[in-house]
């Protein structure tokens, strides 16, 4: 049978009398019209208020623009929607030096039927295709994951280099007044715009570390943490570190903070306290 592409990207296959096979090349479509649509929307400045008005649960792909220049494509994934991979940027981007949020716009387009397409290797391939020179920050370390302890002697990826993190900017996380050290430090964890690890106890017999919110015995007995308002990440290490016995170590990397029971000098970091 004859196959052809039509300019709606639908292939047709003609059969005997009173059948036919009909099937829509969802990858050739999304090929040429993701770009396309792209370059048809407005930016919207990058700020919570504009990320919950897009629809609850929305999915689909989206592109960061810097100074109105495409600077990232991303696209959410089956548990995550606009609001949520939309917020995490912002947050990031408020969290590092050398970067104004203002700066910062953004594109989606919501894809009603979410197919396993890997949209974002689409997207990037088709803009790219057209200029070379945009979405920069893609494979830059922008919105990869933590490499792990044990793994700070890793070269930091360029974004990091390029924007580190801030943790001197006022938090809002606690309530002023005494918190249990532990379960301060897993708020941190659960809450921190980039990656902030500590030390916990090792499992029974091995030598894989126990689930963050078990922590470590130094921390579960610890005094209690006195939080002032306006308190940074760099204050509340520094009062969590005082109240632990001596040989706690906070050490700064441009894109993560660890709170770990040691002396190590690591060639890559920013400081340790």
């Amino acid at each position: 049978m004859a196959r052809s592409k039509t300019a709606s990207a639908q292939i047709i296959r003609p059969g005997p009398i009173g059948y036919v096979e009909y099937e829509i090349d969802i990858e050739a479509a999304l090929r040429r019209d993701l770009p396309r649509l792209v370059s048809e929307i407005s930016i919207t400045p990058l700020t919570i208020e504009a990320i919950n008005k897009l629809p609850e649960g929305a999915k689909g792909a989206y592109v960061l623009f810097l100074d109105e220049k495409p600077i990232y494509a991303g696209k959410t994934d089956v548990r995550h929607g606009f609001r949520d991979r939309l917020s995490r940027h912002f947050y990031t981007i408020r969290n590092r030096e050398n970067l104004d949020p203002s700066r910062i716009g953004f594109k989606a387009i919501r894809i009603m039927v979410f197919s396993n397409f890997d949209v974002e290797a689409i997207l990037i391939h088709e803009m790219r295709k057209a200029d070379k020179k945009v979405l920069a920050w893609n494979y830059s370390g922008f919105g990869s994951n933590d490499p792990g302890h044990n793994r700070e002697g890793q070269r930091p990826s360029k974004f990091d280099f390029e924007y580190p993190i801030n943790i001197d900017r006022e938090l809002g996380l606690f309530e002023p007044g005494p918190h249990q050290l532990l379960p301060m430090l897993i708020h941190l964890k659960e809450n921190l715009p980039y990656y902030f690890r500590y030390e916990t106890d090792l499992l029974p017999g091995k030598k894989k570390p126990e689930h963050y919110t078990k922590g470590h015995a130094d921390q579960r007995s610890a005094a209690m943490v006195l939080v002032d308002a306006g308190d940074s990440v760099r204050n509340l290490l520094n009062k969590a570190r005082k109240v632990l016995p001596e040989g706690w170590q906070v050490t700064l990397f441009p894109g993560r903070v660890i709170l770990y029971k040691e002396s190590t000098i690591y060639k890559h970091r920013s400081e340790a306290f």
